[in-house]
Parts: C-alpha cells; sequence; structure tokens
C-alpha cells in the first residue's frame, strides 16, 4: 500500500524537478508561460463573478419602492424581509451537498455546465415576480439560485486547481474570490443606476429591479456555452481511466508536446495520487471500493461523518469554520 509520506515526498520531488525543467519558481514568469491556463480559469471564474453579483444585486433592489409593491408583508416585516435575503445561502448550503458527487460522477466541466442552468432557472423564477406570486418567486427562485452558485463556489475553484500546474495553482485559485468582489462591485452600481427607472417614488417603473436581476443571465449563458469548449480536468479523467485523453489535455493546457518530461512527471505524479486514493477507499470502504454512482455518493458522506470521529479531526473543523 502506497503511504501518505511516500505519495507525499514523490509529490514534492516532482514539483521540484518540474521547476528546473520550467526554469521558473512560479509568480509572473509561470503565468507568462502558462497563458492558456490563466484564460481557462478566468472563464471558469464567471461562476464566482454570478455568486458575487446575486449576493450583491438584492441588497438594492430591496429598497426599491416597486419591488415592494409586490412582496406585500415580505418588506415590512424585518423578520420575513430576513427571509427573503437569507434564503439564498440555504440554497447554497444545500448545493454544496452535492457538489462533491456531483463533480465526481460527472466531471467537473459538466457540473459547472449543471449549475449553470440551475443558476439560470433560479433567476427566471424571480423574474416571474411581477405576477400573483409575487414573495414565492423570489423565495423559491432564490433558494434555487443558490444551489448552483453554492455549488459553483465549490466545483470552479476544483476546475481551476486540477487544470493549473503547481506552481501557479494558488494564485488562478485566488481569481475566485476577485470574480467574487468584482461581481458585487458591478452589482451595486448596475442597482444604483437602474434605481432611476421610472423615479424612485410610487412612479418606479418594475423594470427597475427586473433588469439587475435579469441582467445576470448574460454571465451565466456565456458560462454555459463557453464551458463546452473547455477541456476536461486531467486529474478527473486519469482518477476515470481516460489516462490518454489526460495526456493530450496535460499538452494542450502547457502548450507543449506530449512526449515532454514536464508531461510525463505531471501524469505521473497525478496517477500517483490517484492510486493512492483508489488504495485507500480499498483498504478502508472495500465494499466502496468500485467507482459506481451509489458508491461515489456514500463516500462523500462517509468522508463527512469522519470529520466528526476524532478530536484532532473536529479541531481542524472548528478552526476552518471559524476562520472562514
Amino acid at each position: 500500500m502506497v503511504t501518505t509520506k511516500s505519495t507525499s515526498q514523490f509529490g514534492e520531488a516532482a514539483l521540484q524537478r518540474r521547476l528546473a525543467l520550467t526554469r521558473t519558481s512560479g509568480g509572473p514568469a509561470a503565468l507568462v508561460q502558462n497563458v492558456r491556463v490563466f484564460l481557462i480559469a478566468s472563464f471558469a471564474c464567471i461562476g464566482g463573478l454570478l455568486y458575487g453579483y446575486n449576493q450583491g444585486v438584492f441588497s438594492g433592489v430591496l429598497t426599491m419602492t416597486s419591488f415592494d409593491a409586490h412582496m406585500g408583508v415580505y418588506t415590512s416585516d424585518q423578520t420575513k424581509k430576513g427571509w427573503l435575503t437569507s434564503i439564498l445561502e440555504l440554497g447554497a448550503w444545500t448545493g454544496t451537498l452535492y457538489s462533491g458527487f456531483l463533480a465526481e460522477l460527472i466531471s467537473r466541466k459538466y457540473a459547472i455546465i449543471v449549475n449553470t442552468g440551475i443558476f439560470i432557472l433560479g433567476v427566471i423564477i424571480q423574474c416571474t415576480a411581477t405576477t400573483s406570486a409575487g414573495h414565492n418567486s423570489i423565495l423559491g427562485g432564490r433558494f434555487v439560485v443558490g444551489m448552483g452558485v453554492g455549488s459553483l463556489s465549490m466545483i470552479v475553484p476544483m476546475y481551476v486547481a486540477e487544470c493549473a500546474p503547481p506552481e501557479l495553482r494558488g494564485l488562478l485559485v485566488g481569481l475566485q474570490q476577485l470574480a467574487i468582489e468584482f461581481g458585487i462591485l458591478v452589482s451595486f452600481w448596475i442597482d444604483y443606476g437602474c434605481n432611476y427607472i421610472g423615479g424612485t417614488g410610487k412612479s418606479q417603473s418594475d423594470a427597475a429591479w427586473l433588469v439587475p436581476l435579469a441582467l445576470q443571465l448574460a454571465p451565466a449563458l456565456i458560462l454555459i456555452v463557453g464551458m463546452i469548449f473547455m477541456p476536461f480536468t486531467p486529474r478527473w479523467l486519469i482518477h476515470h481511466g481516460h489516462e490518454e485523453d489526460a495526456r493530450k489535455t496535460l499538452a494542450k493546457l502547457r502548450g507543449i508536446d506530449i512526449n515532454d518530461e514536464i508531461i510525463e512527471l505531471e501524469f505521473l505524479e497525478i496517477k500517483a495520487q490517484s492510486i493512492f486514493e483508489k488504495r485507500t477507499v480499498e483498504h478502508n470502504f472495500p465494499h466502496l471500493a468500485e467507482l459506481t454512482p451509489g458508491n461515489i455518493i456514500k463516500l462523500q458522506f462517509v468522508a463527512i461523518g469522519s470529520l466528526f470521529k476524532t478530536m484532532p479531526m473536529f479541531r481542524r473543523v472548528v478552526v476552518s469554520t471559524v476562520t472562514m
């Protein structure tokens, strides 16, 4: 059985050899050498922009007179108003529960597409709030939107990390947070401008809040269409037995020949980690070793349960929760 220590030592040795071959230590120089990966990561982080925009846009919408007219007591009663706001996070929590096994079952790429579709559905539901559905459309739509962006907030960094070379992973994964903050910034200014459609009093048009909500569809549609042409992650391909496709994808992402030593090193590093994970599962949970949909789902909840089985692990959960 492969030990954690030997796997870690192999990964460190592979990274050092890779850095020697590329003659970089990360940072701007490595970014210049991996422009294609940077562009792919930036595009995938539209998922983060959607999360940020949706979090920010609703604070402005809540203050609009025309929006209040459709919400009844849901804007005058502070408890119910709180539900209009917080139900997004409840949906996001739900989305995180299925993210792991969805990304493993259908790939990180298709999981992003599915969750963007969920997001689009949620936005459309919200936009029907001008009908008699009123607050029900907002509650239901924001919950569905939350599922989409909550899941995207987990899967997009995973996708970016698995496409990025080791020396750039931290930098490229950080683009997700940058995208979230940028989305919040953009939403505030769009709210500010749209607030004046038809005036700010009783004459205010429904477009004042419908336009900011509906505008989310534009980047979402760009993301869902664009991801069709994005590559699968090499790690997912290797873990599911598509090794030749993984080599080709690595070569394309790095922009070098498939027979280059750098490609071989990174391929073997990913494969070693995949073998280690499979053997660990086989050793600890032999009845879940086969990669079937049912086993993948069960393994996620086994992993969640393991966080609370020992005191050291529980301390890690507490520290990470407080930090976040």
